[in-house]
């Protein structure tokens, strides 16, 4: 840890945030995204045990609460920031407001849909989500049919593709859709 940073700054073995290769920025996504799900795992589990235990050991175990939740608030800052990061060596700008996406010179417009599933696939590039899970994180419903969110994805795809920003959606059987960069020569 360097001196003179915070507890709350401090960056794990080998993490360098001016690292300017995009590869690292992915290595660092996968990392704290890998971490992030073992610390809420872990969180469900004590917040479980915490109804069965005695009240002696829930004071033990709010204290383990506590301790647990502010790592995951760490970790979910280290991920923004890579996230950010990685958008940022890959010269991509979104404006949330206008609903608009660059890369370099060229610019899209998306319409609010187009907008909701690309700011959920951009804000964990490479993590795989199920139609169902972006009907619910992404449009907040999960009544609308899985028809609509493939309509969608496709002018996502088709709008990607226009800026040429070597990022696509893909989707895997059986894993869902995912926002995919291209690996640019070091």
């Amino acid at each position: 840890m360097t001196q003179g940073r915070s507890k709350r700054d401090r960056l794990l073995e080998g993490e360098d945030p001016g690292s300017l290769r995009p590869q690292d920025t992915r290595h660092w996504i996968s990392v704290y995204r890998e971490m992030i799900a073992f610390k809420e795992d872990l969180l469900e589990r004590v917040t479980t045990d915490l109804m069965r235990v005695s009240a002696a050991a829930k004071t033990d175990l709010n204290d383990d609460i506590k301790l647990i939740d502010s790592q995951l608030k760490r970790y979910r800052r280290r991920l923004n920031y890579w996230v950010e990061r990685q958008l940022e060596l890959e010269e991509i700008a979104v404006d949330a407001r206008t609903r608009t996406v660059t890369y370099r010179d060229s610019a899209v417009t998306l319409t609010k849909r187009e907008f909701q599933i690309l700011a959920m696939l951009m804000s964990r590039p490479e993590k795989y989500f199920s139609a169902q899970q972006l009907l619910v994180e992404a449009w907040h419903d999960d009544r609308l049919p899985e028809e609509s969110l493939r309509t969608y994805i496709s002018r996502v795809r088709k709008k990607l593709k226009e800026l040429d920003a070597g990022a696509q959606v893909v989707n895997k059987s059986r894993k869902g859709y995912a926002l995919i960069f291209k690996v640019h020569p070091a």
